[in-house]
């Protein structure tokens, strides 16, 4: 049996924006930490290398720069000399295409095993029987196409059969995880303190990309409801997160006239205190792979208050660690936010039991340990 050769990571950003993509670093550096006590190289390229992350710097990876899609004459050569110079016949790819006949040209030069781990968001369509019928073909083909297709989900592993048609015997899934976040008291009033909030009110907290698809504007309309219909005046909602639609955010708090209760925080790099300072988690993306921001509320002992869309009913179970409203109810949402404002106990249950979930299901050595586990039989 021929030797197994060195391992090949792509990343899919520059190496200074990991702050985003904190999951996908922690996979690279586990799977280089396994692999080199196997005696394998483990090789990490970047399309662009600015500054790397510390993490990175310490594992036993060799980092290069080259960007994985440029299919140009030159990328395509230096792509060929760097697999075959480094003696790569395994690549480990994150949110790439399912197949693809760039995978014939890898296979073409020594590679032996293809891995796509899938962490992307949102529902697809049902193909039609003919649609079915092409893609079944074209995997029929495996030189363009993976070895192994993994999920961040439950629902993505089901979207891959489903919508994608891959077969089943490639497909699996590894829960997506988290470091659970350290409940410490000195940090109770934390956000009251950073903006000003009286510390008997409650603080409704959401995190992500300011963007229409988090669904921000969604919980704007959550938070016009709340504070100016229902009129209830001690409760404040706190934004975490930057994005290209972060100015229209602004102005449609103001045009709620509730600029002073809807606080946009911007990036920051103290969530785990912000979020244990809050009482109610919001999320209302229209669809996540697997929602990390849900995770940590629940870590942090909130009520997360999440749609019941994609993989979210694989962390949350409705009305004991958290509550599920049907996505876009914008009356529904409304009405679960504010019973759970004059509730205190209820918070406190969902919360409890929220980040005993995190601790016994979603922790990230679970995962880690998974992934591993599952890799080890394919690369």
């Amino acid at each position: 049996m021929r030797e197994k050769g060195n391992i090949l990571l792509v990343a899919n950003y520059e190496s200074s924006v990991g702050f985003a993509w904190w999951l996908m670093e922690n996979f690279w550096v586990e799977i280089a930490r396994y692999f080199a006590g196997k005696g394998r190289k483990v090789f990490l390229i970047y399309p662009i290398i600015t500054s790397i992350p510390k993490n990175i710097l310490s594992a036993p990876i060799t980092i290069l720069n080259h960007d994985f899609s440029d299919r140009s004459f030159n990328g395509i050569r230096e792509l060929r000399n760097l697999i075959i110079g480094n003696g790569i016949t395994s690549i480990y790819l994150t949110d790439r295409p399912y197949w693809d006949i760039y995978y014939l040209l890898l296979r073409n030069w020594g590679v032996e095993n293809i891995v796509l781990h899938d962490h992307t968001p949102g529902e697809r369509p049902q193909p039609s029987a003919y649609k079915r019928t092409i893609k079944k073909c074209i995997y029929m083909l495996e030189v363009i196409s993976c070895d192994l297709y993994i999920g961040v989900s439950r629902f993505v592993y089901e979207r891959f059969i489903t919508s994608g048609c891959l077969p089943q015997k490639k497909c699996f899934y590894v829960l997506n995880g988290i470091v659970p976040i350290n409940i410490d008291q000195r940090y109770r009033y934390y956000t009251h303190a950073e903006f000003n909030i009286p510390q008997d009110a409650r603080i409704i907290i959401t995190t992500g990309r300011a963007t229409q698809y988090k669904g921000i504007d969604f919980i704007l309309k959550c938070a016009d409801r709340i504070i100016n219909c229902l009129k209830e005046k001690n409760v404040f909602f706190l934004h975490c997160g930057v994005g290209p639609d972060l100015m229209m955010f602004k102005k449609e708090a103001c045009d709620y006239k509730i600029e002073n209760k809807f606080i946009f925080a911007g990036m920051r790099d103290d969530i785990p205190k912000l979020l244990q300072s809050c009482d109610i988690g919001i999320q209302a993306s229209s669809g996540e792979a697997f929602s990390l921001s849900i995770l940590e509320y629940m870590s942090a002992g909130l009520a997360a208050v999440v749609p019941d869309n994609c993989g979210n009913r694989e962390a949350i179970t409705s009305g004991l660690n958290g509550v599920l409203y049907k996505p876009g109810d914008l009356e529904e949402a409304t009405d679960i936010l504010n019973n759970l404002i004059h509730d205190v106990d209820k918070i406190k249950y969902l919360g409890l039991n929220a980040a005993k979930s995190v601790m016994d299901k979603f922790n990230i050595e679970r995962t880690n340990a998974e992934l591993i586990e599952l890799l080890s039989e394919y690369l």
